[in-house]
């Protein structure tokens, strides 16, 4: 249940492709791989990710989440009206029935798990589901501790239809805080120091806007509120969180922040409203450039991985001849890993 909400205008300038080297290292001594997936002028979605800025296309559908290991590249995804997927280097393994989706993937000791959902939350071993509690559900993200415990992060609704942000652990579900009289959602998880840490979004009642939603994470039950950057008066309407990272560093959260629409006599404000990406590092909001304002909207970060001291960020931004032009942020330097008429999306990113 994702949340939609309202958006924001931001104008700053961008690099174009051919500022980074594709093909060749994008870090040192590191690879750098992005998930996601393009479309075509019919519609049509294939999965894909880039390794170093060249694209490898899997097939029909959309890549969330990609990992490394042992020097496989794992990743999963799915396709409207066809089945979930994960994929090991170029040969695919089906999920679930044609209701099924996919958004996170790990290995541990050689086995591929996946969390999702098929008619409600669930996580794959291997091809083998496992159904997790709580009717109408869904898992986002998962992640696996060394002694094999398996964390799953998502959501379920309650009786009183508020949307509880959740986690399984080993199938037990727990309820993760939220605000008083609000609700929240977990897309993300990750392990560190045996910790496991959960971000999302956590929605609190407000005078204004009757919601105010913020970016959020959650180390094992403690909620962190990242700032908005404002309040009602400067404009901002509220922000959400798609993935995290962290390391002996800090925590790294990417999402968006929206503004709101400004009106003058009941009439909408040209280029006021509309998202723009950032990231926040232990609490500290660092804004993303880049992207034009197209349809209501300029950019989303979706996913943050981090090493050797680059901070990678990777998402979509608009322009002039597209929206959801999927690019990445390298220490807040875009470059967009196709040109500006493919249209497409940029989920997650790995450093191997």
């Amino acid at each position: 249940m994702r949340q939609l909400i309202l958006l924001i205008f931001i104008s700053t300038s961008c690099t174009d492709k051919d500022n980074l080297d594709f093909g060749s290292e994008i870090i040192s001594d590191r690879n750098v791989y992005v998930a996601g997936y393009i479309v075509d002028e019919s519609g049509n979605s294939t999965a894909c990710y880039w390794l170093n800025g060249e694209r490898v296309d899997l097939g029909p559908g959309q890549l969330e989440d990609i990992v490394v290991s042992d020097g496989k590249v794992y990743t999963v995804g799915w396709n409207y009206g066809g089945s979930a997927s994960y994929w090991i280097d170029n040969k695919s393994f089906d999920l679930g029935s044609n209701n099924a989706e996919a958004y996170s993937i790990a290995v541990h000791n050689g086995d591929v798990y996946t969390a999702g959902r098929d008619n409600g939350a669930c996580y794959w071993k291997n091809t083998t589901i496992n159904k997790l509690s709580g009717g109408d559900s869904s898992g986002y993200g998962i992640a696996i501790k060394q002694n094999g415990d398996v964390f799953v992060g998502g959501y379920y609704m309650n009786n009183h239809h508020y949307v509880i942000p959740a986690r399984w652990k080993n199938g037990n579900r727990s309820n993760l805080s939220v605000p008083s009289g609000g609700d929240g959602e977990v897309v993300d998880v990750k392990i560190y120091n045996g910790n496991p840490y959960y971000f999302g979004f956590s929605m609190a009642p407000n005078n204004m806007t009757g919601y105010l939603p913020k970016a959020s994470y959650w180390k094992v039950n403690t909620r962190n509120d990242m700032p908005n950057g404002g309040g009602w008066q400067k404009g901002i309407y509220g922000g959400e969180s798609y993935g995290g990272f962290v390391d002996e560093t800090g925590v790294y959260v990417a999402g968006k922040i929206d503004w709101m629409i400004e009106t003058e006599n009941g009439n909408d404000i040209p280029g006021t409203g509309g998202t723009y990406a950032h990231y926040w590092h232990d609490g500290t909001k660092f804004d993303l450039p880049g992207g034009v304002f197209n349809n209501m909207w300029v950019s989303t970060a979706y996913d943050v991985a981090v090493a050797d001291g680059f901070v990678v960020v990777a998402g979509d931004v608009a322009t002039e001849a597209q929206t959801q032009v999927p690019a990445i942020w390298v220490n807040d330097v875009l470059t967009k890993l196709e040109g500006d008429n493919t249209q497409g999306v940029a989920k997650a990113v790995f450093i191997n």
